[in-house]
């Protein structure tokens, strides 16, 4: 009888350390995740024509080549046009429309959340941007950069991969402006110190392992962020942002590496174009910016940024274009299967030219991604960056 107690004893001492080993190494467990932050998707006349069905519109195959950079991630792309509904008549420039359907396709290729902080998302007034957002919602998609009448800039808070994320976005503006009379359902979230601030603090109180603000601004078509984009981002830097994204100028502008201390911090100042009918070069290319994260314990830190070159191929079949982002490097796991000889020369062209821009490293990984800064090599930092935002 006492042998056993005596068994009994030793195996429950046994699984309480057991148990105890376990706990701790769940603790200690360092948990990885990749976001993904894509350009401004935008649907121009051309586009809707593309995109037309007999009874409906498909946008699916304007994404299908590039599916597989989006795999792994929870991706964030900026919406730049509305959702206002048929009647409302879908229209390209300069005043959006798009289907439904847009939102099918954006969370079928892997989209995960969208900024809606743009010049664009009242053109068709605040109902137009209220819908905008319930489709969203209907489709699975988040979104940041309204707040429903005169409620506080609350960040978008979002879990993936163990980490607690929080987006914060805002615009330089509209170009349709609000209502004199305050709308009691939507309003935009624009920039401002104060409003900056703000979100800064609603998003440090939610406790987040990482804080994104992301904004619309700077002047179309420059290659160099404005002074006033540099003053925002460096308030962001200083006040608990750790990642600061910028649209709006339909252009690529340089990614920088900032370190602070032992944070390491980034800003995009623009990620160009993902999607649209803007030809000119180079508003037909841009880079899907991919950032691997780290947290161990109560520290997340960022591991490595890379990016992934695309082009927009807009060919002619017969009477109407073809619209296909095009993955524009040279790895990874992709369909270029019956895309034009000609076509995939012009995108690898492009390519090269935004990773000679941003200042990538040669080596890539397998999911096609070229590495711009690493952990392991902290000190090697993208063309034109800087160690400290001052």
């Amino acid at each position: 009888m006492k042998k056993k107690r005596a068994h009994g004893e030793i195996l429950k001492t046994v699984l309480i350390f057991m148990c105890a080993f376990l706990w701790v190494s769940a603790a200690s467990a360092e948990e990885t995740a990749r976001i993904v932050f894509i350009g401004d998707i935008m649907v121009h006349a051309e586009q809707l024509e593309a995109a037309k069905r007999p009874d409906s519109w498909d946008f699916t195959p304007q994404f299908h080549r590039i599916k597989p950079l989006l795999w792994n991630a929870f991706v964030v792309g900026n919406f730049e046009t509305v959702m206002a509904g048929e009647k409302a008549r879908y229209t390209g420039y300069p005043m959006f429309n798009s289907p439904d359907s847009l939102a099918e396709a954006l969370k079928d290729a892997g989209v995960d959340a969208v900024t809606l902080a743009t010049n664009h998302i009242l053109d068709r007034r605040e109902a137009g941007a209220a819908r905008t957002v319930s489709v969203l919602d209907e489709a699975g998609i988040l979104s940041v950069g309204l707040r429903n009448g005169s409620a506080g800039y609350e960040p978008l808070v979002a879990e993936y991969g163990g980490l607690k994320l929080a987006f914060l976005n805002y615009s330089y503006g509209s170009n349709t402006p609000e209502r004199k009379v305050l709308s009691p359902d939507i309003r935009l979230n624009v920039i401002s110190s104060e409003a900056v601030l703000e979100g800064l603090r609603a998003a440090r109180a939610v406790s987040p392992d990482l804080v994104i603000a992301c904004f619309h601004w700077g002047n179309e078509y420059q290659f160099k962020p404005t002074a006033s984009s540099r003053a925002t981002a460096e308030l962001c830097l200083e006040n608990g942002a750790d990642i600061v994204i910028g649209t709006h100028p339909h252009v690529l502008q340089p990614i920088e590496i900032f370190k602070t201390g032992e944070s390491t911090k980034l800003v995009a100042w623009s990620l160009g174009n993902f999607v649209s009918n803007q030809r000119t070069l180079p508003r037909e290319r841009s880079a899907i910016l991919a950032v691997d994260l780290e947290k161990n314990g109560e520290s997340t830190e960022i591991k490595r940024v890379s990016v992934a070159p695309v082009w927009v191929s807009a060919r002619r079949n017969k009477s109407k274009r073809v619209f296909e982002v095009v993955y524009a490097g040279t790895g990874g796991r992709f369909n270029h299967y019956a895309l034009p000889a000609s076509e995939l020369k012009s995108a690898r062209a492009a390519g090269k030219k935004v990773l000679d821009f941003l200042g990538a490293q040669d080596e890539l990984d397998e999911d096609g991604f070229y590495t711009l800064w690493d952990a392991a090599s902290p000190d090697v930092l993208p063309k034109g960056t800087l160690k400290s935002p001052k």
